[in-house]
């Protein structure tokens, strides 16, 4: 099992297992004045609490010592053990009110997330297919805690620690109210999910929102801070997020150029799209991530003025 690891005077990392192909994610516990701040809380998983609570022993840290739970966004990794650990902690419970709000309508609904039908039905997902992604989703749900935060952010504000004020960031994208912790006095970036060393975090399609301009905006405000250390919520410590920012761009840009190239040959949906752009069988739940994913650069790309979208039965065919 993975011990606590000091990447930072005052700041542990500790890696999680996860139950899928990522493999892991990282918490990280911030020493306050009197106590520490747990960053994220990784999956409930039977592994995952056995490290966090094995690696809290060896360091001697009791559970009452963790004094705030921040959580950068409600993906099941992230949030997934929050509840358990905010009654074995006393803690007070701390996110973006956008996310919040988005938790509580995910957590709440009955079965699928609100908007879960109607992406699949635009995208012309075969029924059988869906199925597989929603037996997959019946799981992952478990891990949606429909939580009350006890403080909720806006972005801008700061949290007082052992190694200076943390200032909240809201950078929205990966989803609506992600947030990162930077310190200016340390020049460290707790990045959660918007900037990973190796791979871009997924950008997911929601109604009614430009999710991956939202992304790339919020990447421009990060590119404008002075960082030295990155510590993401997967993978290691890393530096040099503007390179990070500007291959980024890129790799969005070229997406979307893609997306134009093929359905300039003819129109296509969505899931055909995904056929064609991911050249390897993917698994039902990363089938899910495609679907969504393609589906926020069309929606970038309408409100670009560079497609249009026709309708036949419920699912939508794609022009240039």
């Amino acid at each position: 099992m993975s011990a606590f690891r000091e990447v930072y005077p005052g700041v542990l990392k500790l890696t999680l297992p996860l139950p899928f192909e990522l493999e892991s994610v990282n918490v990280f516990l911030v020493a306050l004045e009197d106590g520490y701040m747990l960053i994220d809380c990784g999956m409930e998983t039977k592994p995952a609490f056995e490290t966090l609570e094995s690696a809290m022993a060896e360091r001697g840290i009791a559970w009452t010592e963790i004094r705030r739970i921040f959580l950068t966004h409600m993906h099941p990794d992230h949030m997934g053990m929050s509840a358990r650990l905010l009654e074995l902690t006393g803690a007070e419970l701390a996110m973006h009110e956008a996310e919040a709000n988005h938790l509580r309508m995910v957590a709440t609904a009955e079965r699928r997330f609100p908007w879960l039908e109607l992406a699949y039905t635009q995208a012309g997902v075969p029924k059988a297919l869906e199925d597989k992604m929603d037996e997959h989703f019946l799981e992952v749900r478990k891990n949606f805690h429909n939580l009350t935060p006890d403080v909720l952010f806006v972005g801008g504000e700061e949290i007082p620690t052992a190694i200076g004020p943390l200032q909240v960031l809201w950078t929205s994208g990966h989803s609506p109210g992600h947030a990162c912790l930077y310190s200016a006095e340390r020049k460290i970036l707790f990045s959660g999910d918007q900037i990973l060393e190796n791979i871009t975090p997924n950008i997911a399609w929601h109604p009614g929102r430009d999710m991956l301009g939202e992304f790339l905006e919020s990447l421009e405000r990060l590119a404008g801070l002075e960082v030295d250390l990155i510590l993401p919520a997967h993978g290691e410590p890393f530096s040099g997020h503007r390179a990070w920012i500007e291959q980024t761009k890129t790799h969005h840009r070229e997406r979307c150029d893609e997306i134009l190239a093929l359905i300039g040959q003819s129109p296509r949906s969505a899931h055909v799209l995904v056929g064609e752009m991911w050249r390897r069988k993917l698994s039902p739940i990363n089938h899910h991530f495609a679907i969504f994913e393609v589906l926020a650069h069309l929606e970038h790309m309408q409100r670009q003025g560079r497609v249009r979208s026709s309708e036949e039965n419920g699912v939508l065919a794609w022009h240039p």
